[in-house]
């Protein structure tokens, strides 16, 4: 195994360990994962995903070998990133971070820790670009990351990014649209069936998210249909 393959590979079990699969030891040159002590899929050294139909039999399971290759995917990118990212040389900056990204004043840097992995953080540049402040930390959410760079720097406008819990909600009255078969054109269908499809493989707990609403909706008729007593 080459330097390269061997640090994605380290990378690669951090952050699916940290999202409950099982990853195995290196097989044929692939990481195997399972979920829910079963086999799930194996990932090569290029971010590629294998798998066996058989062995992705339920909806959920679906899920997982989404959420999977997402995370290979996005470890892929990142650390391909790191390796010819400059050092983030700043006044006071103890930890070693390195450079991904800047614009408008505003900076996406990542570091190396051996028990978390890659973590993200987004700054802002001080007078000169001596120093950095109001630090907004992710953790190893590279997407968040990316995502609040972007609106931080200005890169995208903010007002036009949801948060998951919106687009769930969306979702939701996509879904509802669909099911009830109201009178909508051909055209408008096939609208909201693209939107359902990319707010589904966008959000990786999407079910768990809808579920919550439904358990409020219920608390509360519950409620209103309680008499107060006199």
């Amino acid at each position: 195994m080459d330097g390269k393959q061997n640090t994605y590979f380290l990378e690669l079990r951090t952050v699916l360990q940290q999202e409950d699969y099982t990853v195995l030891p290196e097989q044929d040159g692939c990481l195997p994962v399972e979920w829910n002590d079963r086999p799930l899929c194996q990932i090569t050294s290029g971010g590629s995903i294998r798998y066996r139909p058989d062995d992705i039999q339920d909806p959920d399971t679906d899920v997982a070998l989404t959420r999977v290759t997402n995370i290979a995917a996005a470890v892929k990118e990142y650390m391909t990133l790191l390796e010819d990212a400059p050092d983030l040389k700043v006044d006071g900056l103890h930890d070693p971070y390195k450079l991904l990204a800047e614009y408008n004043d505003t900076v996406l840097a990542a570091r190396c820790s051996e028990q978390c992995g890659v973590q993200f953080v987004t700054w802002r540049w001080g007078h000169e670009k001596v120093s950095l402040y109001h630090g907004h930390y992710f953790n190893h959410d590279y997407a968040a990351a990316k995502q609040e760079f972007c609106t931080r720097s200005g890169l995208m406008d903010p007002d036009r990014v949801f948060s998951n819990e919106q687009l769930a909600e969306v979702y939701r009255c996509v879904r509802e649209t669909l099911e009830n078969a109201y009178p909508i054109s051909q055209e408008r269908q096939r609208l909201l069936e693209t939107v359902e499809e990319q707010i589904r493989d966008t959000i990786p707990d999407l079910a768990g998210r809808l579920d919550q609403p439904k358990e409020r909706t219920m608390e509360m008729e519950g409620y209103q249909g309680m008499r107060p007593k006199m």
